[in-house]
């Protein structure tokens, strides 16, 4: 078969031909349809972020497809070698997510990874309902894109930071109560969150200096008796900030972080995909997709942007591979 192989750390997948999986007896093989490029595909590649145990191995950490017997899925769990950006893939059996009727395979797939930690933000972990105050850091970004407007549509009063003011002006327009472009010095920063404030929420897709401003905002926004709940998803601004002692001493913050796992059941996950599926339906949740023949792996993988997904897609491609 035709995948995306990565043959080192810090490298580019390239494009060729790969073993067909086989499948053990607690696995599946699963037909691609689509497989979405994440930031977390580049973390893992670039061994920034669960690095792989071993190369080759084909890149991608979910996809959609369909089982043999026609199911149309969204999966994860995969079995390495074996990643998404593949004609075929290893599931570990029932590691999927049913893909509703109504919604194109490229759609389902860009908004699997996004979409599942944006509802599991914002629903699971930060429980947000109807009054609460959420500032989504980071909001230009896929999934805070799709949690500051999931977050909306539960009610909240929203407040997205990030540092495209096209996006920023789109959240706004579709209902978005406040935004705050975070590329501006420190002190400037942390006196417009503050002024946006105080927070239940605080949903962090990029740590680093924005980060900083937001612990210096918070012991100004919240009175001391209640706390803000302060959960890291990302960490596209920097993997590291500085955090004073006294900004947790002095603001009732709850900090946490938000990965891989967690208390989200394969139910309650399939509960939640359904429900941002329906909500990208039904416009209330806008997304952009960018389709690519997987054949292009090599050349779209390092100019793929934060404002659209780019999207691979295996089957029907006439492109040799390189041998």
């Amino acid at each position: 078969m035709h995948a995306a192989v990565l043959h080192g750390l810090g490298r580019t997948p390239r494009y060729e031909t790969f073993p067909a999986p086989v499948a053990g007896a607690d696995e599946e093989v699963v037909t691609v349809t689509a497989a979405a490029l994440k930031p977390s595909d580049r973390w893992m590649a670039a061994g920034v972020h669960y690095a792989p145990p071993a190369f080759p191995t084909v890149v991608g950490l979910d996809g959609v497809g369909r089982l043999d017997d026609g199911t149309r899925v969204a999966f994860f769990g995969l079995r390495p070698p074996y990643g998404g950006m593949a004609e075929r893939t290893l599931v570990r059996r029932g590691l999927w997510l049913p893909v509703p009727d109504g919604i194109d395979d490229a759609t389902a797939a860009a908004v699997l990874n996004p979409g599942g930690a944006a509802w599991k933000t914002i629903v699971v972990e930060g429980e947000v309902t109807a009054g609460q105050t959420v500032l989504v850091l980071g909001a230009t970004g896929a999934s805070g894109r799709i949690a500051a407007q999931l977050a909306k549509g539960r009610g909240a009063r929203v407040v997205a930071a990030g540092r495209d003011q096209r996006i920023l002006d789109e959240l706004v327009a579709r209902g978005v109560d406040a935004a705050i472009r975070v590329d501006r010095p420190h002190d400037e920063l942390a006196a417009a969150i503050a002024g946006e404030g105080p927070y239940d929420l605080v949903a962090d897709y990029l740590w680093g200096a924005p980060a900083e401003a937001v612990f210096a905002a918070l012991p100004s926004t919240r009175p001391a008796a209640e706390r803000t709940r302060y959960i890291l998803v990302g960490m596209s601004a920097g993997e590291t900030a500085s955090l004073p002692a006294i900004a947790l001493r002095r603001a009732p913050v709850q900090l946490a972080g938000s990965g891989i796992g967690g208390a989200a059941s394969v139910a309650d996950a399939a509960a939640g995909y359904a429900e941002v599926l329906r909500r990208v339906t039904a416009g209330e949740i806008t997304f952009d997709v960018a389709p690519v023949p997987l054949a292009d792996v090599e050349s779209a993988w390092p100019k793929a942007g934060t404002d659209r997904r780019t999207v691979f897609i295996p089957q029907g491609l006439s492109r040799s591979p390189r041998p």
